[in-house]
């Protein structure tokens, strides 16, 4: 079986703390798992997961690192004033709301988001190889 690179890298694009999201290695298909349990199908589908060695679990933003994805892009730009300005907005409170406005304001939102997708094929590329999951680009 292989997975296309771009439904991991879809899946870690829309990570969040509100669930896990794991690949059936047998099947290829990707499934969710809400972090509170509120539904009878997530417990049932925990137990599957829980004992089946068919599953596994796909990186999450704690995983990501994102924070990092937006500081090498910072540290990357040629024009020190541009670079002091994107390294500001990443420290303190609301970091990920600065830099976002700070890309916005510079014009350069689009060149972080294909760099971050960039990082995320990466990231989904390592991760198939240390999972041994046999993909295709």
């Amino acid at each position: 079986m292989r997975i296309q690179i771009k439904t991991i890298v879809d899946c870690l694009e829309m990570s969040n703390d509100d669930w896990e999201q794991f690949l059936n290695t047998q099947t290829g298909e990707i499934v969710s798992l809400s972090s509170g349990f509120s539904a009878e199908a997530d417990e049932e589908l925990a137990e599957e997961i829980e004992n089946s060695d068919y599953y596994v679990r796909l990186p999450n933003q704690f995983d990501i690192h994102e924070w990092e994805i937006m500081e090498s892009f910072s540290l990357e730009m040629p024009l020190k004033s541009i670079r002091e300005q994107l390294l500001d907005s990443i420290h303190g409170q609301k970091a990920f709301r600065r830099f976002k406005v700070t890309l916005n304001r510079l014009g350069i939102a689009e060149d972080y988001y294909d760099y971050r997708t960039l990082a995320f094929y990466k990231i989904a590329e390592n991760w198939c190889k240390e999972n041994n999951i046999i993909y295709k680009i």
